[in-house]
């Protein structure tokens, strides 16, 4: 039993601040498990606990996501993707409200962007923010270029891609790219309109919207075990690392998850529905088991 006095104890323990009114209000939206109460005699008031011990694990997770996100959707399916208990129904609405902060501002003066102009404006300024600031304008236009056909493809514009030139175009921008990268590209127009294509098939904003309406719960499940198959392996490899790789290597799997997660579940749940699939699912979770029994579970750390 996990009393709110422990939690906020343990939790200043690890370096983290939590109020009994902070966590009040993490359970009210969801983050943690609703906990109970019992009568503690008469005069005496009550007491608030929890019967599962993970929470306190849970409440690390939490401070740690709210610390990097901030945003209490980002955290719910963050919360949702690690494997602690949050309603499906609160991911689904998260996942929703995600899935809009995500669509471009369409606002002006004259009444609602049309989108095309929405993503072309995101565009031009995304691109030469891409470069460092040296870059000659020529680069930067073909850098803003670039930026319009993955986002187009990202937004769902209803608009034939144009690849023709596209890949000479990324790769004149390379050594101008601000994290220094310097290395040639070794692809042509046809890869560039393959991504472009799988992006608007896969991962665009229309496709999320559809998947996520037609999902069931079952679904849902299914492609976080999915992705939890990966993080199972990295956390069971860790085991033979030295301590200071080991944690490190666990960080690095939680925010993973966490951040492909995101990006990733929809677009798997419109891949696991495919009959091929079938037969491949089984085996990574036969994989992942048979990983359990050579290398036993650890305690999780915080992300």
């Amino acid at each position: 039993m996990v009393t709110l006095a422990k939690l906020c104890a343990e939790m200043e323990r690890s370096q983290r601040l939590l109020t009994p009114r902070a966590a009040r209000d993490w359970w009210t939206k969801g983050l943690l498990p609703r906990p109970q109460r019992r009568g503690l005699g008469r005069q005496k008031g009550t007491e608030t606990f929890w019967v599962q011990p993970r929470v306190i694990d849970q409440a690390k997770a939490t401070y740690d996501l709210l610390a990097r996100h901030s945003r209490t959707y980002t955290v719910r399916i963050g919360l949702w993707l690690l494997g602690f208990p949050v309603e499906l129904k609160l991911v689904r609405s998260a996942w929703a409200e995600l899935i809009e902060r995500n669509r471009p501002h369409r606002g002006s003066y004259s009444g609602k962007m049309p989108l095309d102009d929405a993503v072309a404006r995101l565009a031009a300024a995304v691109g030469p923010s891409l470069l460092r600031p040296q870059a000659p304008a020529s680069l930067k236009h073909k850098a803003t270029e670039v930026c319009v056909e993955f986002l187009s493809a990202f937004y769902g514009v209803d608009e034939e891609p144009e690849t023709f030139g596209l890949a000479a175009d990324l790769a004149a921008t390379i050594p101008y790219w601000s994290n220094g990268a310097s290395q040639p590209l070794s692809f042509d127009d046809a890869h560039i309109a393959w991504i472009v294509a799988q992006t608007r098939d896969w991962l665009s904003l229309p496709v999320q919207r559809q998947i996520l309406r037609t999902a069931n719960d079952h679904e849902f499940c299914r492609a976080r075990r999915f992705l939890k198959v990966g993080l199972g392996i990295l956390e069971r490899t860790a085991r033979k690392l030295p301590i200071d790789q080991r944690q490190a290597l666990q960080q690095q799997s939680h925010i993973f998850v966490v951040i492909f997660g995101r990006m990733l579940l929809l677009p798997l749940i419109a891949a696991l529905r495919d009959p091929s699939s079938s037969t491949h699912v089984p085996m990574l979770l036969r994989l992942s088991r048979g990983a359990k029994q050579q290398f036993p579970p650890f305690r999780r750390t915080a992300i």
